[in-house]
């Protein structure tokens, strides 16, 4: 295992800025993560349907703007439409420090719903700049252990400073949300400061030719692995993230396997285990197959769900020892797959469909943790929540089934890029099988596999050249 430091000297300027942006508004966003629920219900007093509403609203709208942004990332330079995404994201959260009544509660959540589908798109389409492949695979890594390390922090503070006996309690809740918000605006202004200091000129810019300007999102779908990647992304969420926040703890209580406080320490133990893992197997992963890290995140996923099925039919210490070791094997599977799927994704787009291809992988993962909650309410009264963990467990299984049909199609450069190789698909020429290559439509700027830019998917600096790259697993 390559030591964190040495792995962090080895990004790039561009890279650490972006990593450090990605810092700040996670712990933001962990001030007020848990809180909207109870703050809109009872600090603020309204109805019980508002807030559902207003989460509902929100998800919504972060679809449809997670679109429309990374259209506008493929046609404008990054330092034009980051700091705007920041912004928007920024005024968003703070106005539901002023969130008094329905109408303004529901215009935050549409604001911010807008803004905060944007972030991870344009983090990731910024982790994908980076000049090799090695170092956009630990970028990624990176964000994803640097975004649950931040935002845990971020869960703590928010918690202190909503315990407090200073103030009302509307106010302190208000300040935790204009805080959020100053986070966001703090970082475009930085992107929009360091930005022309860290990015290539030219790189992500946008381009005026009609080529560019016809390409859609029907284009990027069509393209060979790229819709069939977003579908498995949209299922790792589904069993995943989707459930470890619904599924999981309505089974294990619903039965009185645990308590409260067995879910509060399956929750710790889930930011733990995801921030060591990326620690000790970010460098690790890069040398081996892609695909091979997908099907054995589905492989573990399967043994999570049994263990947490087992876990709902006992009692007491026996529970929760299956329900823990359960929980830590969905947060080692969660480590492992989001940062490769999202570095693949980002390896098989060109520029000029970059920011629509992290736009759909942020649509794809959304709409897994969207999704998991309705599966749960749909399924946990069958047969005492059996059907729903027959249905994950099935879901895990179709993940490692694309697993193994993506490594007999997915060409070497794609499933085990060597660390020297060019980030840009279109300058090296080798992310994808020459089939890939050549049967892509013209025009439609795909040449290799997805690349997730960062989270954000969301490439290896030179100084990772010398390393030798082990033998596919």
């Amino acid at each position: 295992m390559a030591n964190p430091l040495a792995v962090l000297r080895e990004f790039s300027p561009r890279t650490r800025v972006v990593l450090c942006v990605n810092a700040l508004n996670s712990f933001g966003g962990g001030l007020v993560l848990p809180f909207l629920w109870i703050y809109l219900s009872d600090v603020r007093g309204l109805p019980s349907w508002v807030p559902a509403v207003t989460l509902a609203v929100q998800a919504a709208t972060a679809v449809v703007g997670g679109l429309l942004w990374g259209s506008l990332l493929d046609r404008f330079p990054p330092r034009t439409t980051v700091p705007v995404v920041m912004a928007v994201a920024g005024v968003g959260t703070a106005l539901y420090a002023q969130a008094t009544g329905v109408y303004t509660a529901l215009a935050a959540a549409l604001v911010y719903g807008f803004g905060i589908s944007g972030v991870g798109t344009v983090l990731r389409f910024l982790y994908a700049g980076a000049p090799s492949a090695r170092e956009r695979g630990l970028a990624y890594s990176a964000d994803y252990a640097v975004f649950n390390a931040m935002t845990g922090l971020g869960v703590l503070a928010g918690g202190l400073v909503a315990s407090l006996d200073a103030g009302s309690r509307a106010v302190r809740f208000a300040l935790l949300y204009l805080a959020d918000g100053a986070t966001f605006l703090l970082a475009g202004a930085v992107l929009f400061w360091l930005l022309p200091k860290v990015v290539q000129a030219g790189d992500g810019a946008g381009d005026d030719s009609g080529e560019k300007r016809r390409v859609g999102y029907r284009d990027v779908l069509t393209q060979r692995h790229i819709g069939v990647l977003l579908a498995a992304l949209t299922v790792c969420s589904l069993v995943s993230y989707g459930q470890f926040r619904s599924g999981l703890p309505g089974y294990l209580t619903q039965g009185g396997a645990l308590g409260p406080e067995g879910i509060s320490g399956a929750f710790a133990v889930n930011i733990l285990v995801a921030v060591g893992a990326q620690v000790l197997l970010a460098d690790r992963i890069q040398r081996v197959r892609r695909s091979t890290v997908l099907a054995v995140s589905g492989a573990v996923w399967t043994v999570a769900w049994a263990l947490v099925l087992a876990a709902g039919l006992q009692r007491g210490g026996s529970a929760l020892g299956l329900a823990l070791a359960g929980v830590v094997l969905l947060s080692v599977g969660e480590a492992l797959v989001f940062p490769v799927v999202t570095s693949l994704l980002n390896d098989l787009a060109t520029e000029r469909v970059r920011g629509r291809v992290n736009a759909l992988l942020s649509v794809a993962v959304s709409t897994g943790s969207v999704a998991g909650p309705a599966l749960a309410g749909a399924l946990l009264p069958w047969a005492d929540g059996l059907g729903l963990m027959v249905t994950l467990l099935a879901g895990c299984l179709a993940v490692v089934a694309v697993a193994v049909r993506l490594r007999t199609s997915l060409g070497p450069g794609a499933d085990l890029p060597k660390p020297e190789e060019s980030a840009a698909p279109e300058e090296a020429g080798t992310s994808a099988p020459e089939e890939a290559r050549t049967a892509a439509p013209e025009g439609t700027g795909i040449v290799t596999p997805e690349g997730t830019g960062t989270s954000a998917p969301e490439a290896p600096s030179e100084k990772a050249a010398a390393e030798p790259v082990t033998a596919a697993v």
